[in-house]
């Protein structure tokens, strides 16, 4: 693996901690499942502290800051299944040197509209939610009711970037004194772990080039050519080229590396059929839309079989993932 991978590429995640507005209450519980009948390890009580309108609000920029991250980095830590049979997400995800001053700032500006809302939604009204609430709980559960520093501080919201390591390279910690033979066990799971994380993001960006091109191949089979009828017309509009085409973009950014022959051939790939697409439009990718609408489907078929290319040029690098995943 090319070490500029490790030498310019960081690792990124965010992590947000939130005071929950449903509290467990074990009374309830059991008043509820003395009312029904049901057994009482089934009956779970909440009490309700706050109206969920404010939750949705507050978290929406949690929400809009992981959708955004996602979109411009690769994850390098999978979802896994632990070993209760639970789901655990991966947190950490690969940023290329070029996007960091951008995502940044974005980040920030996400961070401070959760904190303008917070404060203005909940922290200062806090008071004011906690005596409406009590009234019509009739004064019960005042616990759940804290004071509001200490509710502050139940809020927490970490953006946090950090070089990307070689994990490879633990035999040379000066910290580790073991014999040679944990050491040399101890770099085995470490490379095998650090090429999963290699696997993932080849993977993630492999899964995505098939992802667009068989949407844009799904709209060329279901079009119908309908003369002066454009309500039936399926084809790919200028958005979906640019998406195919921003992946070739990534796949170059990340050539030198990941060095991946597959990823390359699949950029490549691209890189020839929006020359054709663009040729078709006389440079302008939304009339490409109209040349392709044509009642002659050669330009179409055309297409359709440089969209297929491009799926099996980026497959195996997806089945490679699968593998370590052991899927």
């Amino acid at each position: 693996m090319n070490k500029k991978l490790f030498e310019n590429f960081m690792l990124t995640g965010i992590n947000v901690r939130q005071y929950g507005h449903l509290k467990r209450c074990q009374e309830l519980s059991d008043a509820g499942a003395d009312a029904t009948g049901i057994d009482k390890r089934r009956a779970k009580g909440q009490v309700a502290i706050f109206d969920e309108a404010i939750v949705r609000m507050v978290k929406a920029p949690v929400a809009q800051a992981r959708s955004y991250m996602k979109s411009v980095t690769d994850p390098w830590t999978t979802s896994r299944n632990n070993e209760n049979g639970g789901r655990v997400s991966g947190n950490e995800y690969l940023l290329a040197p070029d996007k960091l001053v951008v995502y940044e700032e974005t980040m920030t500006s996400y961070r401070m509209e959760w904190e303008r809302l917070l404060e203005r939604h909940l922290i200062s009204q806090w008071d004011l939610f906690r005596a409406e609430a009590l009234t019509q709980l009739n004064g019960r559960f005042q616990e759940f009711f804290i004071p509001v520093e200490e509710l502050r501080k139940r809020f927490s919201w970490e953006t946090w970037i950090k070089p990307l390591v070689d994990e490879a390279n633990i035999a040379n910690d000066i910290r580790l004194k073991a014999p040679s033979e944990v050491i040399d066990r101890c770099v085995e799971g470490a490379k095998r772990e650090q090429a999963q994380k290699i696997a993932n993001v080849v993977g993630s960006i492999a899964d995505n080039v098939m992802g667009e091109a068989n949407a844009i191949v799904k709209r060329l089979d279901e079009y119908v050519h309908t003369e002066g009828d454009n309500r039936k017309n399926t084809l790919p509009y200028e958005k979906g080229w640019n998406k195919l085409e921003d992946l070739a973009d990534k796949i170059d950014s990340w050539r030198q590396a990941l060095d991946d022959e597959d990823l390359t051939d699949a950029a490549d790939r691209i890189r020839d059929l929006m020359g054709d697409i663009k040729d078709l439009g006389g440079g302008d990718l939304s009339a490409a839309r109209s040349a392709l609408s044509g009642e002659d489907d050669t330009e179409r078929k055309n297409v359709r079989d440089k969209l297929t290319d491009i799926t099996r040029a980026a497959a195996p690098a997806t089945d490679r993932f699968d593998k370590f995943m052991g899927n």
